[in-house]
């Protein structure tokens, strides 16, 4: 539901959404699957870390450290996929940002050479020439 609302909202968004978890600094920017792509794999780093933590507890009351050592991996691949998955989503949510930022510069920089050429040949642009070369 917050990711429907997040994928319409408007494209001006402010820098504090790039920290956003699950891809939502993505989401704001109109990227929704990409923003897809960081839930998904965040959300699947997480539930591998829960179930994994789970049997190495199991693991660890049955006194198997074999199986405890196993688990104990397992977790913390599901513990980089998440914690790499949300780098890399706010790494690229800030990217959309500063894009985002120079194209509304580079758009105001457009609308303001537009006007000084409507201007021109107006009183303030008009040259005077006089006689004599002075």
């Amino acid at each position: 539901m917050i990711l429907l609302a997040l994928s319409s909202a408007a494209i001006a968004a402010p820098p504090g959404w790039s920290i956003a978890p699950f891809g939502i600094g993505v989401y704001v920017h109109g990227k929704t699957v990409r923003g897809v792509g960081y839930s998904v794999t965040q959300a699947a780093g997480i539930a591998t870390l829960a179930v994994a933590s789970a049997n190495a507890y199991d693991a660890a009351v049955a006194e198997d450290q074999a199986t405890f050592n196993q688990w104990q991996a397992v977790s913390i691949a599901g513990v980089t996929l998440a914690a790499g998955s949300y780098l890399v989503s706010v790494l690229d949510g800030s990217r959309l940002h500063e894009l985002e930022k120079e194209g509304e510069t580079a758009r105001s920089r457009v609308q303001s050479w537009d006007r000084a050429r409507a201007d021109v040949g107006g009183p303030a642009h008009t040259l005077t020439f006089t006689a004599g070369g002075r």
